[in-house]
């Protein structure tokens, strides 16, 4: 860097700080990005060819689709459903006495998704916190919890037997763990489309890249109205601070107290043989309190396993597996709670990620707030 100032500080490069720095960059506003990677936790493999991190995106994803290439969709007749040594689809007999059920959980989520998208569109110009605070369905759904939620709507034994799972293997939580908001947001699958997909960092960052600093933040201060952000033994000045790394990192800059839950899970990258256990379908998906979690065919001879603590017995599942990659995701978002954090922190500080929602959309949309407050504010050096 030929200069150690800059009117904003972006501390982090995943979808939220890079989409920060775009919109900043789009207002030919300055900027320095400051992060130990780029991508954050959107995570490939060497080759380019494989997810570990985000693993699909919606067709609704209207900010984030300008950035990935599409690959294929998934369907839920993809789907094959373990409940200990139960294994079953979605589409046979058994799906017949949960269809009321399964009806009424459409109907719901069509309602929720309209709430959802207005709160998308709200949420560009004023904090996520603020715009579920003024949604009373919203809030009333971030409130309370996802097993008293199924209960009030009759719905204990369709999510037991099939919900369950497909939410277990997207956000490795139990159900009594979620608040209602978040049981309907990771149900949005069943009536948007998903697909997988490539992440094409070079398109979002091509107008940038001078600006992106690879390097630890390892302190931040603030004095007479200036940030002072230390890294490789240097201090960068700015006058807006965007944290947008994860909330566990941030939030002692942030001085925030109380957070939601996080997740966390293990991923390997597995070359074999798949044995009859999962050959039937494309994507596997488990239960509590079941080690194992997910499972993805890859559609290349590889495949993702997910799972919670111990390596499981591979055998089981693959003949002559190989690992090609394993990785511990420690914290792979903060879902469970009902926590709301104010994104704007005072000073100028902006707070960005996925700590209220999670979702690649929704922490994009975080990065296009604080950038756009940043924008209003005009309050540069």
């Amino acid at each position: 860097m030929s200069s150690k100032k800059a009117d904003t500080i972006i501390v982090g490069a995943g979808i939220s700080g890079l989409a920060c720095a775009k919109k900043l960059q789009d207002s030919n506003k300055d900027f320095l990005v400051i992060s130990e990677d780029i991508g954050g936790r959107i995570l490939t493999s060497t080759d380019g060819n494989a997810n570990y991190g985000a693993f699909f995106v919606c067709s609704d994803y209207y900010h984030v689709l300008k950035y990935v290439k599409i690959n294929y969709e998934i369907k839920l007749k993809d789907f094959c459903f373990h409940d200990k040594d139960d294994i079953y689809i979605l589409f046979e007999h058994r799906l017949i006495p949960y269809s009321f059920q399964f009806f009424k959980i459409l109907k719901i989520l069509f309602k929720f998704r309209r709430s959802f998208r207005r709160f998308r569109e709200t949420s560009e110009n004023i904090s996520q916190k603020k715009a579920i605070e003024n949604d009373p369905f919203l809030y009333k759904l971030y409130m309370q919890n996802a097993s008293d939620f199924i209960k009030e709507k009759n719905l204990i034994s369709g999510t037991d037997r099939y919900l369950s799972k497909g939410l277990y293997s997207t956000t490795f939580s139990k159900i009594d763990e979620m608040n209602a908001f978040s049981y309907l947001q990771f149900l949005l699958p069943l009536i948007t489309p998903i697909y997988t997909f490539t992440f094409e960092k070079e398109r979002i960052i091509k107008n940038f890249k001078d600006r992106i600093l690879i390097g630890r933040v390892s302190d931040i201060k603030f004095s007479n109205k200036i940030y002072k952000v230390k890294c490789r033994n240097k201090i960068f000045q700015s006058r807006n601070i965007v944290l947008a790394t994860q909330i566990n990192n941030s939030k002692k800059y942030a001085n925030i107290k109380k957070t939601n839950k996080s997740v966390s899970t293990n991923m390997l990258h597995i070359k074999g043989k798949p044995k009859k256990i999962i050959s039937r379908k494309s994507y596997q998906v488990f239960c509590y309190p079941s080690n194992v979690q997910a499972i993805a065919d890859l559609h290349d001879g590889t495949y993702l396993f997910y799972y919670k603590y111990k390596e499981p017995n591979l055998e089981k599942y693959f003949l002559n597996p190989k690992i090609i990659h394993h990785h511990f995701w420690d914290s792979a978002g903060t879902i469970n709670g009902h926590t709301l954090i104010e994104s704007n922190r005072g000073n100028n500080m902006f707070l960005i990620g996925d700590y209220n929602v999670a979702g690649l959309e929704e922490s994009f949309i975080t990065g296009i707030y604080s950038a756009n407050q940043i924008i209003k504010s005009d309050n540069f050096l």
